[in-house]
């Protein structure tokens, strides 16, 4: 069987700001743990070697892998033609970028966050338990008296 000319293919384009899925290559072909959902946040298409996109999970997409376009960068679902498995270096590559965070700045801000939040949670209990022994040390002592 033989595949697909590229010329065969009908144009797709991919915008920075597009969903897409994949999967990583840093596991075998066919394993789940594999399957990635991301969002385009650079597309350079002058970088016809190496890594033409950039994505919010921070890994390598190459020319070579195949990916689809879930929902495009105006919210719409991608459906049929436009939600085929292809390779990269086979869509129009439209350049710009999207303005979100990266997978890996989110969790630091959310870990930073929480850790923040058991701080001051901490203190507050800290401050409550102060003011209740003082309290009880001058009502045990008015008592005394």
């Amino acid at each position: 069987m033989v595949g697909l000319d590229m010329s065969e293919l009908s144009p797709e384009e991919l915008h920075a700001g597009d969903k897409i899925v994949y999967y990583s290559w840093a596991f075998v072909t066919g394993d789940s743990r594999g399957y990635r959902e991301s969002v385009v946040l650079r597309v350079d298409s002058s970088n016809t070697e190496g890594r033409p996109i950039q994505v919010d999970t921070g890994e390598s997409v190459l020319l070579t892998m195949k990916l689809k376009r879930l929902i495009d960068n105006t919210s719409i679902h991608c459906t049929g033609e436009e939600a085929k498995w292809r390779h990269l270096r086979t869509f129009r590559l439209v350049n710009g970028t999207y303005d979100a965070p990266m997978r890996s700045s989110a969790f630091n801000r959310d870990v930073h966050d929480a850790i923040a939040d058991e701080f001051a949670t901490a203190r507050r209990r800290g401050r409550q338990e102060r003011e209740d022994r003082v309290e009880n040390a001058a009502t045990g002592s008015a008592v005394a008296s």
